[in-house]
């Protein structure tokens, strides 16, 4: 969706610690070579031989989050840094679930640890969580995009992957990873697929009085004759999808279109520019209808927003004689429908 639509901010096509494209440029200078830095002292860190060796590392499910062990110890007590000299993948436990294709979304979950200081960097199992890769995304780390076609549902897997095959020479100063570390990840696949195109689910009768919905060849039409403005924001399904929920935080992949309920006009659709759109959403980026309405609907969806001028772009201001009237949105005071496919959530 354009900016000076629903104000979007910035987004990113997969969580931030698997995008190479994220990290930072550093000079080695100042404070930033303090945060890029290994700890201890740079020269041994710089000078550090390949010690690592994947076999020697197992995952502890013991505890109420998995951990890694090194040696049959805690990982962060060992004869750190653990350093590799190149990407190395190990497998813990074959699946038996659909193979992970070339250009599939991947949903997984995993623990990943900075093997130079032994410390977790995140984890996506204490919250029983999950994120979706996707492997056509070019900004992905290449490991991932080389590594986890032909992996299967129900894989476990460990990966070490040295930082300047990630990042760069720079390392990534923003997740504390500096570019001689060695970042170590225990993964599971939980499910795969080729990404969509469309919503994809079971259709849902909506309710009476809303705007109706056809698709047409350039996505939806939307009726709006004879419908009352809302009191409150509605979210009606249309479509339900059998992916997982969005969560608030992530960044979602949507096909949408945008009309007045005042008279139908259509403002704006992504299906007639031909390609998806992309937004952080539960965060505050969009309008509040689309925060409140998107959060918590399954993947594949295709919903009917129809959304209050209160909580897409503020009422409209009466302007006062004698005093300058603030800017206004130019769709404030109008009450909005939106017709969204969620296509993706990373």
């Amino acid at each position: 969706m354009r900016s000076s639509r629903l104000r979007y901010l910035a987004a990113a096509a997969a969580p931030l610690i698997f995008l190479a494209a994220c990290s930072p440029n550093s000079s080695g200078e100042g404070d930033d070579a303090s945060a890029t830095s290994s700890p201890g002292d740079d020269a041994a860190a710089t000078s550090a031989a390949p010690n690592g060796d994947l076999a020697d590392v197992e995952v502890d499910t013991e505890g109420e989050a998995p951990a890694l062990t090194w040696d049959d110890e805690p990982f962060a007590e060992g004869d750190l840094p653990f350093v590799a000299a190149g990407t190395e993948t190990r497998t813990l436990a074959e699946g038996d679930g659909e193979e992970v294709a070339e250009g599939h979304e991947v949903q997984v979950q995993y623990l990943a640890v900075n093997g130079t200081s032994g410390e977790e960097l995140v984890s996506t199992f204490p919250n029983d969580e999950s994120v979706t890769l996707d492997l056509g995304d070019e900004a992905l780390f290449p490991a991932f995009r080389e590594q986890l076609p032909g992996m299967a549902v129900g894989d476990e897997f460990l990966m070490a992957i040295p930082a300047s095959e990630a990042f760069g020479e720079a390392g990534s100063a923003q997740l504390g990873v500096g570019p001689t570390d060695t970042m170590l990840f225990y993964m599971s696949v939980q499910d795969t697929g080729e990404p969509l195109t469309e919503a994809q689910g079971e259709e849902v009768e909506p309710q009476e009085g809303l705007p109706t919905v056809t698709m047409g060849d350039t996505g939806p039409e939307i009726d709006v004759e004879g419908v009352e403005a809302p009191d409150q924001l509605v979210a009606q399904q249309l479509i339900q999808g059998e992916r997982p929920e969005v969560v608030a935080g992530q960044t979602i992949r949507v096909h949408y279109t945008g009309v007045k309920l005042s008279d139908g006009e259509q403002f704006d659709s992504s299906w007639e520019r031909g390609e998806p759109s992309e937004f952080p959403i539960g965060v505050g980026s969009v309008i509040a209808g689309w925060d409140e309405g998107l959060v918590g609907q399954p993947i594949g969806s295709r919903v009917l927003l129809v959304v209050p001028a209160a909580e897409a772009y503020g009422e409209a201001e009466e302007e006062t004689e004698g005093e300058t009237a603030s800017p206004q949105h130019e769709l404030a005071g109008e009450d909005l429908v939106f017709v969204v496919d969620i296509l993706g959530a990373s």
